[in-house]
């Protein structure tokens, strides 16, 4: 009977590795057909303008940053040098099905990346949590869209930072912070997670540590830094990188459904009835709340900790890009299989429905605008509305994570701790 027992489980298993590379393959696969079909060039043609740029001097191009529009950081390039070498293979005016195959071709794969990790992070612990979260990535309309429809970058960031803080849970301060330090290097949206990583490191491992990890974040950022910095001549290429845009977008909300979108702020510049000021309120209060809540809470969790202060930064302060709330999606998802609090799977539910009513309705009116300009101002407000309620009771389930339970009941359900 023992020996019956044990070829059920491997046979249970052998399943279950089958039925998700299927999953991960479908994935794939759909996302590719789809984005191949649905030809989108807004803002894609301006990762194909980098490509075709790129071979030309990878190490020097933000010494051309003006005549390309570059705005990014430095990690993104690689890629997007890779995709400049098929230009010249190709052509560099393929036909257009090409051309959406090249420009959603990374943030495709990033998104498929999600998938199979998501499975990764539980599959020793909790198999069925891990093929759920898996699949619920899968057919994620949120991410789908973003990815495949409107081909943005925002699954390489969002990759990068559930590998982050995965490893966090893993003891693993030191690898937490280089693979952060990539990710600030990729997208700027992931240097707002900064406090949350820092806390949580001193919690889990105290000063030293922390400060052993910062500074080999800081190596990291230094090594990828210093070829550009040496190829364009320009010793402070991080500021200039990092500082520079910070006045690009001087605006209340850029198409952003949060608490300026309900006032119908749209492309107002912040300077608006002291919008900046405000902001710059609310960033720091959103600070002390993490803080107080991460020196004084019963428990802690990163990923719980990312979606409140995101949720903040995004409904709350000025400058927000429609894209910029998705990066809570993960983090609500991951937080719900941990502690499987039914209040993170409804969090997750919602806000993947509100974000990608927010970048659908977006990318629709860029495409069709004579159809959405007349209404366009009412559906912001009434979708910033019910985000803002959703904010609320985000607030509400976080700060009642934080403040509830004790440290050894998180420890006893923290199933990527249980793991060997």
């Amino acid at each position: 009977m023992q020996q019956f027992d044990k070829k059920s489980i491997s046979i249970d298993i052998k399943n279950v590795t089958m039925f998700m590379v299927f999953v991960i393959i479908s994935a794939a696969v759909l996302r590719f057909i789809v984005g191949v079909s649905h030809i989108n060039t807004y803002d894609t043609f301006w990762y194909k303008r980098w490509a075709l740029d790129l071979p030309n001097g990878i190490f020097d191009v933000y010494a051309r940053a003006d005549s390309i529009s570059l705005d990014y950081p430095p990690v993104y390039l690689f890629f997007l040098y890779l995709t400049g070498l098929g230009y010249k293979v190709i052509g560099t005016d393929p036909h257009i099905y090409t051309q959406m195959f090249l420009m959603k071709f990374w943030p495709i794969v990033f998104d498929v990346l999600c998938v199979a990790f998501l499975y990764y992070m539980f599959r020793k612990t909790d198999i069925k949590a891990g093929v759920c979260a898996a699949v619920l990535w899968a057919v994620n309309p949120s991410v789908f869209f973003n990815s495949t429809m409107w081909g943005q970058t925002d699954s390489v960031m969002m990759f990068l930072l559930l590998l982050t803080f995965y490893f966090t849970y893993k003891n693993r301060p030191i690898a937490a912070c280089v693979v952060f330090a990539i990710a600030g290097m990729t997208k700027y949206q992931c240097l707002y997670f900064t406090p949350i990583l820092l806390l949580q490191i001193y919690k889990d491992s105290g000063l030293k540590s922390l400060l052993k990890s910062v500074g080999a974040a800081a190596i990291s950022v230094a090594i990828v830094f210093l070829p550009f910095m040496i190829g364009g001549k320009n010793p402070l290429l991080f500021f200039d990188v990092y500082l520079g845009g910070a006045d690009k977008y001087p605006y209340c909300t850029l198409n952003a459904f949060n608490v300026y979108g309900m006032f119908c702020l749209n492309w107002v510049e912040d300077t608006f009835a002291g919008c900046n000021v405000l902001s710059v309120v609310f960033t720091v209060m959103s600070v002390a709340l993490i803080i107080g809540l991460y020196l004084f809470g019963k428990r802690r969790c990163a990923f719980v900790g990312g979606l409140l202060f995101m949720q903040c930064i995004f409904m709350l302060t000025t400058r927000m890009h429609e894209r910029y709330q998705i990066v809570v999606l993960p983090f609500a998802l991951v937080a719900y299989f941990l502690y499987k609090i039914k209040d993170f799977l409804y969090l997750f539910i919602s806000l993947s429905i509100i974000t990608a009513i927010n970048q659908s309705i977006v990318l629709m009116r860029v495409a069709h605008s004579d159809y959405f300009e007349s209404g366009y101002g009412a559906i912001m407000m009434i979708v910033s509305i019910i985000n803002f309620i959703v904010f609320a009771y985000s607030v509400y389930v976080c700060c009642k994570f934080f403040l509830t339970g004790e440290e050894k009941e998180e420890n006893k359900n923290d199933l990527l701790k249980k793991e060997a």
